[in-house]
């Protein structure tokens, strides 16, 4: 019978059904799997008079988003479920986030701690807070999976761009109805952490921004962007282009002390923009502590291996491929690298870097420098 049809009618394609059903099967199935998952952390929750919902220090928008979700998940309200930090917000853009649509962070010391039946982390895995927790009822995450602690519940997907998109699936797989509150701050976490949909996107973000978008308020989300240039940020990124070292692709830069690390990370993100660069290293004193930021649109480097490899046994370090952070308390980083003057510092990690290219992956960087251009855009 197929063979008639395809002499009678060459023209004609033909398509298996198992590939027309593959699709919707597998999302039905994952979804199937998550409603499951979310349906026994609700009941699990449910009888506490106490929540906490922690995000990490200086809370972004992806886990100011993250724990407004969580709360609605939950079906609690601001004092049955406290959003919480042990580090409030600082960030031009976040704090902006926080006033338009109503966020409130609640500080969190070690001790209230037991004042809470239950215990919820989003954007954010317990090994961030040293020995701090000594219980965690739920993590929420997309960042590479941390094995040191145990937890009752917990979801981590690190293939996904932001936590607000594995809180929105979790959302749709139980059919929470959304305010527009709410799905403004997850649309506008799903846009800042992943650039709009430029760095580490999986598909689950796609669907999630899909599902997001006609119900959240754009114009409100266009206002918070509007947030991110700023005359300081402005001003050290002038310091990291008068101090940086390029190198073939690479720029390292030191901007020397800042008040806040949202400083060290824009600088990463804006040496991205110069037409030369796809991998960018910045590094500043936040707080007695040198702050690395790494940056990369090179999929031959991974940042977050790097960051690993150099800074792990001296603070914490971690990230994705194409994002990644480290925290060094700066006697340890002194005693490691010396004392270094800003352009000394930005040649130093510009080599760090060589070094890493070299070993994982047998390659060399251009030994030619050369001044960055920025873009007319």
């Amino acid at each position: 019978r197929s063979d008639y049809f395809s002499n009678t009618f060459p023209e004609l394609s033909t398509l298996d059904l198992s590939y027309l059903v593959q699709g919707s099967l597998l999302t039905s199935l994952g979804r199937a799997m998550t409603r499951a998952r979310v349906q026994q952390y609700q009941r699990y929750f449910s009888d506490a008079n106490r929540v906490l919902i922690l995000l990490h220090n200086d809370p972004d928008p992806d886990a100011l988003a993250s724990g407004l979700a969580l709360r609605a998940l939950l079906h609690r309200t601001k004092t049955t479920a406290i959003i919480g930090a042990f580090q409030g917000v600082t960030r031009p853009e976040n704090i902006r986030m926080a006033d338009l649509l109503d966020i409130t962070i609640s500080p969190i010391s070690s001790s209230s701690l037991m004042e809470f039946d239950r215990i919820a982390l989003v954007d954010v895995q317990p090994d961030y807070f040293g020995k701090r927790l000594n219980r965690v009822d739920l993590v929420v995450d997309h960042h590479p999976e941390r094995t040191e602690y145990a937890a009752t519940f917990k979801d981590i997907r690190p293939e996904c761009g932001s936590t607000a998109t594995i809180l929105t699936e979790h959302i749709r797989s139980v059919d929470v109805k959304l305010s527009e509150r709410i799905s403004t701050a997850m649309l506008y976490a799903i846009k800042s952490d992943t650039l709009f949909l430029s760095r580490h996107t999986d598909s689950l973000d796609l669907e999630a921004f899909t599902f997001l978008y006609p119900i959240a308020n754009a114009a409100l989300v266009r206002k918070m962007e509007g947030a991110a240039i700023t005359i300081e940020r402005l001003n050290y990124v002038a310091n990291a282009i008068r101090f940086g070292h390029s190198q073939g692709h690479l720029f390292a830069t030191h901007i020397g002390t800042a008040p806040r690390e949202d400083l060290v990370t824009y600088v990463a993100d804006y040496l991205l923009q110069l037409d030369t660069v796809k991998w960018s290293i910045v590094t500043g004193v936040v707080n007695d502590n040198m702050v690395v930021s790494v940056r990369s649109i090179d999929y031959s480097k991974d940042s977050g291996d790097f960051v690993r490899k150099y800074f792990k046994t001296l603070g914490s370090a971690g990230g994705h491929q194409t994002m990644a952070k480290a925290v060094i308390p700066l006697t340890a980083f002194k005693r490691q690298f010396g004392n270094l003057t800003e352009s000394a510092m930005s040649r130093a990690m510009a080599d760090l870097s060589e070094q890493f290219i070299k070993e994982s992956l047998g390659t060399d960087l251009s030994s030619k420098t050369t001044s960055p251009k920025i873009s007319g855009s």
